[in-house]
């Protein structure tokens, strides 16, 4: 009588005690986000948002002037350190990689647009194939217009990018020069006494 009695006394003490802990460590809510907790703090992005492009897959999209009719390419984007997108690089004519000239617009001054598409609208029920009057043809599926965010978000890039200016005005803009290598002529001066000295900079 007096084990079966301590028995008692220890599992009611272990019930107590795990009920306390719980009390003590609450659950996370449902409603939150599981998130990766690193010893450096950095919140890791999980997921592409629908006002996000993807930057190598902009580069060859089709530049268009107010006629809507092409007149370049994008061939590149420049970054600042803080990640902001401040120029865009646009190819203008040339065949082949050849007689191309690049010329550069601030990303500002680009306009972007992507038409809706139509798919078949999978909610619907599908349509009976068989026509009233008994024949084989098949009657087409209910189709349904896609957003455009949505569209451009999946496939990582617009349409197509609008500037306002005409195609000779982009074959004359000044060409758009990149940053010269450290060890280029660019960055050579003649010393004193007749020897190259490299400049450097601060």
């Amino acid at each position: 009588m007096l084990k079966t009695l301590a028995y008692a006394t220890v599992f009611s003490t272990a019930l107590i005690g795990s009920g306390a802990y719980g009390a003590d460590s609450p659950a996370a809510p449902k409603d939150q986000p599981p998130q990766a907790q690193t010893p450096s703090g950095i919140d890791f992005v999980t997921k592409q948002e629908k006002t996000q492009w993807r930057a190598p897959k902009l580069i060859g999209v089709g530049v268009y002037g107010p006629d809507d009719k092409q007149i370049g390419k994008i061939d590149d984007l420049m970054v600042d350190h803080d990640g902001a997108t401040r120029t865009v690089v646009i190819g203008v004519g040339g065949f082949l990689g050849f007689g191309k000239k690049e010329v550069a617009v601030p990303f500002s001054a680009m306009q972007w647009r992507t038409e809706s598409r139509k798919v078949p609208a999978t909610d619907q029920p599908p349509a009976n194939p068989a026509t009233s009057g008994g024949g084989t043809a098949g009657q087409q599926p209910p189709m349904k217009e896609t957003d455009p965010a949505a569209t451009e978000a999946s496939h990582g890039y617009p349409d197509k990018a609008i500037l306002n200016v005409t195609l000779a005005e982009l074959k004359g803009a000044p060409d758009f020069q990149y940053a010269p290598s450290p060890g280029s002529e660019a960055d050579v001066q003649p010393a004193a006494g007749g020897e190259q000295m490299k400049k450097t900079t601060p």
